[in-house]
C-alpha cells in the first residue's frame, strides 16, 4: 500500500503551521496514555540519508536499491522504470546537483534529533496495540532525495523523505506542493500525518452513498483516531490549520454549519461541490475570505467528538468499526455554538 502525503492531503491534512496553545489538550487529558505504558513497542529506525548521499557511482546506487528493495520499489518508484539502472542514473544525477548539498545540510540539521518523533510514535503504537493487539509495528527508514518523494507507508515499513518536512525552515521547497501547504511541513507534523495514514487500517469508512456527511464523518473519525493516539498533540497540528485559521473556524462554526444546512449540502454527492467544504483550498470564499479550506472535515471531527461524548458506552474500537455516518450524526446531537455565544 503506497501513499504519499500530497496525494492524501487533498482529502485530509493533519499538520499545521504552529502549536495553538488554546487548542492544545489539557494536562489531565494527556495522562490517559499511562494505561498503555506496559505494552512493549520497539520501533526500528534506520536513517539512510548519509548512506545515500555518500554513494560514489551508479553501481553503488544499484546496490543500495538491492539492499532496500521495498523502499526502492515504492518510495523511489523503481517499478515504474524498465530497469533499475535508469532510475539509478537519474537519482545519482539528482544527488550531484549543486543545490542538493544545501538541501541535505538544512534537512539533516533540522532533523538532527529524531528522538521526540520516535517517542511520540512509540506512545501512539502502545495505544494502537492496546486496542488492536494484532497490529504490526512498522520499521521506519528516513532518507533525503532532493524532493523525489515525501512518504511511503505500509503496515511493515514507513519511509520518510525528511527534505519535505523541513518546510519553511529550509532554503528550498518542493515545486509540486502549494506554498500554503508547504509551510505546514515540519517535524512536529510527522506523527499526526503518519497516524492519519495508519487510521485507514482501522477506520471503516461509510462508502455506501458518497455524501458530504459521510465524508465529513469519515474524516472526523480519522482526526479522532489521531487525537486519541496523540492526546497531547495540539488540535492545530491534527487538523492542519494555523492559529488564526483555527480560531476563525471555532468562532464562526454556527455560520459555517448554517451555510452547509441552508445550501442542502449534507447529502450532496457531487465531488466538485463536496470539495468546496472538504477539499484542500486556501480559503472558502463562499463563506468568508478568512475561512480556511476543509471546514467540513473540522465539522466532522466535532460531530464525532460529540457522538462519543453523548454515547459513553461506545468504545474507541466500536467507533472505528461503525460505518453508518448518518447514525453517528443523528446520535451526536451535534449543534454548533459560536465561541462568543
Amino acid at each position: 500500500m503506497q501513499r504519499t502525503i500530497y496525494q492524501f492531503i487533498l482529502i485530509i491534512s493533519v499538520s499545521a503551521l504552529g502549536i495553538l496553545t488554546l487548542a492544545s489538550c489539557e494536562s489531565d487529558t494527556c495522562g490517559h496514555v499511562e494505561q498503555y505504558k506496559g505494552i512493549t513497542v520497539n520501533i526500528e529506525v534506520e536513517r539512510l540519508e548519509d548512506k545515500l548521499v555518500s554513494l560514489k557511482d551508479v553501481d553503488q546506487v544499484l546496490l543500495f536499491f538491492r539492499e532496500n528493495r521495498v523502499m526502492a520499489d515504492f518510495f523511489l518508484d523503481a517499478s515504474q522504470y524498465p530497469n533499475d539502472t535508469i532510475l539509478a542514473r537519474r537519482l545519482f544525477k539528482l544527488l550531484r546537483q549543486p543545490s542538493i548539498d544545501t538541501l541535505i545540510t538544512d534537512s539533516k540539521s533540522y532533523f538532527s534529533d529524531f528522538s521526540k518523533n520516535i517517542d511520540e510514535l512509540t506512545s501512539a503504537y502502545q495505544f494502537i496495540k492496546y486496542h488492536y493487539p494484532e497490529a504490526r509495528i512498522p520499521k521506519i527508514q528516513t532518507i533525503i532525495t532532493g524532493f523525489y518523494n515525501d512518504m511511503y507507508i505500509s503496515d511493515s515499513l514507513i519511509v520518510l523523505g525528511l527534505d519535505y518536512f523541513a518546510g519553511e525552515n529550509g532554503r528550498y521547497f518542493p515545486n509540486d506542493i502549494p506554498r500554503y501547504i508547504v509551510k505546514r511541513y515540519m517535524k512536529e507534523s510527522l506523527s499526526p500525518i503518519l497516524l492519519s495514514f495508519v487510521s485507514n487500517e482501522f477506520n471503516l469508512a461509510d462508502q455506501s452513498h458518497g455524501t458530504l456527511l459521510a465524508d465529513m464523518v469519515n474524516l472526523g473519525k480519522s482526526y479522532y483516531f489521531v487525537e486519541q493516539a496523540l492526546p497531547c498533540k495540539a488540535d492545530s497540528l491534527i487538523i492542519g490549520y494555523s492559529t488564526e485559521e483555527l480560531q476563525a473556524v471555532i468562532s464562526n462554526q454556527e455560520i459555517i454549519w448554517a451555510n452547509i444546512i441552508e445550501n442542502e449540502m449534507l447529502y450532496e454527492t457531487s465531488h466538485f461541490l463536496k470539495n468546496k467544504f472538504i477539499g484542500e483550498r486556501p480559503n472558502i470564499a463562499e463563506i468568508s475570505e478568512n475561512c480556511p479550506g476543509r471546514v467540513g472535515a473540522w465539522i466532522g471531527w466535532q460531530i464525532v467528538r460529540k457522538y462519543m461524548e453523548e454515547n459513553p458506552e461506545v468504545s474507541f474500537t466500536d467507533l472505528m468499526a461503525e460505518r453508518n455516518a448518518h447514525k453517528i450524526f443523528q446520535q451526536s446531537n451535534y449543534k454548533p455554538k459560536n465561541e462568543a455565544n
